[in-house]
C-alpha cells in the first residue's frame, strides 16, 4: 500500500524483539512494585519503583492508590517544607504523566489530591497556566476542564474571570461542549439571588446572540445546540431566569423564525431541525403555540425521521402534533432524575408495592431475609 513503511524480516525480528524485551521488563518492575505494596513497604524506594511504571503506564491506578499511602505515610506530621518538597515531587511526576497520557483519570486525581492534602495556595497560579496551556492543545480535554473548575473552586478564582476564560475558548472553536457546559454553571453563579434574576435573564438573552454565532459557522456541530435548549430552559415562565409570558413568546417565535432562516441554507440540518421542533414544541406546551405551530413541528419530525433514520423510532415515539417533541418528553422529577411520566408513575407504584410488601412483615430484619430469599429465587 502507498505510504505504509515496509521492514525486512530481521528489521520486524527485531523490533518484535525490542517489544518484548521492553514488556518483560515492564512485567517485572510492575510486579515488584505490587509486591512492596503487598508487603506495605513504604519507604523512598517504593515511590522510586512506582514512579517508573506509572511514567509507562500512567492508568495504574492502584500503584497510585499505593503512592498515597506512602506520602501519608512519610508525612504523618504538618511538616510544612517537608510536604511541599513531596508536592513539587509529585506535581513533577504527574506532569510527567500527563504529557504520555493527557487524558489519564488516575493522573488528574492524584494531581488534585496532592493539591488538597499539601494545602498548596502557592500552586494554583501554576495549575491555572497548566490547565490553559493543555487546553491550547486540545480544547475540549474534559479531565482537564474538571480539574480546572476543581482548582477555580479550591482557589476562590472569581466566576467573572472563569467566563472570559470560557469566552475565548468558544471563541476560538466553536465545537467545545466543556466550555458551553461551564458557562451554564458560571452565569447562575455570577448572577445568583432573587435580586439578580432579572441580571440574569439580561445575560441570557445576550448569550443567544452568541449560540446564533456558532448555529450560522457550524450548523452540524450539535454543542451549541444543546446550550440553546437550556438558555430557552431557563428564560421559560417558572423557571430560574424566567420572562415575562409575552415577552418570552416572542423570544421563542423570534428564535424559531432564526432556526428556519438557517434551514433555508441548511435543510438537512438534523440539529437545526431538531431546535425548531423543540421551539414550536415550547410555544405549545405554553399554551402560545397555534395550528401553525403544531404543523410546523410536525413537518420537522417527519423530515428527522427521513435523514436520520436510525433514529426513526425515537421520532414517531414523540407524537405528531409535536406536543412531546424531541427529548422534552423526559421531565425532572422530586428525586432530581428526569424520566417520562410513564416511568415515573411505574416508579411511584413500585415503591408503593415494597412498602405495603415491607409492613405485612414484623421487622425490618424479616422484611430483608424475604427479600433476599425471593432474589435467590429469580436468579
Amino acid at each position: 500500500m502507498h505510504g505504509v513503511k515496509r521492514f525486512t524480516r530481521e528489521k520486524r525480528a527485531a523490533m518484535r524483539k525490542e517489544n518484548e524485551e521492553r514488556a518483560a521488563a515492564y512485567r517485572a518492575r510492575s510486579t515488584a512494585a505490587m509486591e512492596r505494596r503487598a508487603a506495605k513497604t513504604y519507604d523512598a524506594a517504593s515511590l522510586e519503583v512506582v514512579s517508573k511504571v506509572v511514567l509507562e503506564n500512567p492508568d495504574f491506578a492502584t500503584l497510585w492508590n499505593f503512592r498515597r499511602e506512602i506520602i501519608q505515610h512519610l508525612h504523618p506530621v504538618e511538616d510544612v517544607e517537608a510536604r511541599k518538597a513531596a508536592c513539587v515531587a509529585e506535581f513533577t511526576l504527574t506532569q510527567e504523566c500527563l504529557g504520555v497520557n493527557p487524558k489519564s483519570y488516575p493522573v488528574w486525581y492524584h494531581r488534585e489530591w496532592v493539591l488538597q492534602w499539601g494545602k498548596c495556595a502557592w500552586q494554583w497560579p501554576v495549575e491555572l497556566k497548566l490547565t490553559a496551556k493543555l487546553l491550547a492543545l486540545d480544547d475540549r480535554n474534559f479531565h482537564c476542564w474538571t480539574y480546572r473548575r476543581n482548582v477555580v473552586r479550591i482557589a476562590g478564582v472569581a466566576a467573572d474571570a472563569e467566563l472570559g476564560f470560557t469566552t475565548s475558548k468558544i471563541e476560538s472553536n466553536f465545537s467545545n461542549y466543556s466550555a458551553w457546559h461551564y458557562r451554564s454553571k458560571l452565569l447562575p453563579a455570577i448572577h445568583s439571588g432573587e435580586a439578580a434574576a432579572s441580571a440574569l435573564a439580561a445575560v441570557l438573552r445576550e448569550e443567544l446572540e452568541l449560540v446564533r454565532n456558532a448555529f450560522f459557522t457550524a450548523p452540524e456541530d450539535s454543542s451549541a445546540w444543546f446550550y440553546h435548549r437550556w438558555l430557552i430552559a431557563q428564560l421559560t415562565p417558572g423557571a430560574s431566569a424566567a420572562a415575562e409570558p409575552a415577552a418570552f413568546e416572542a423570544l421563542v417565535r423570534a428564535e424559531l423564525q432564526m432556526v428556519e432562516e438557517l434551514l433555508e441554507l441548511e435543510p438537512e440540518c438534523k440539529w437545526a431541525l431538531a431546535a425548531a421542533a423543540f421551539l414550536a414544541r415550547t410555544l405549545q406546551q405554553q399554551a402560545m403555540g397555534d395550528a401553525q405551530t403544531a404543523a410546523m413541528a410536525a413537518a420537522h419530525l417527519d423530515a428527522l425521521q427521513r435523514i436520520d433514520s436510525q433514529r426513526e423510532r425515537y421520532y414517531t415515539s414523540t407524537g405528531t402534533d409535536g406536543s412531546d417533541a424531541l427529548m422534552g418528553r423526559w421531565t425532572r422529577q422530586p428525586g432530581g432524575y428526569y424520566c417520562t411520566a410513564a416511568e415515573a408513575d411505574a416508579a411511584a407504584a413500585s415503591v408503593a408495592i415494597a412498602s405495603f410488601i415491607e409492613s405485612a412483615f414484623t421487622s425490618k430484619v424479616e422484611y430483608e431475609k424475604w427479600r433476599r430469599a425471593e432474589e435467590t429465587k429469580r436468579g
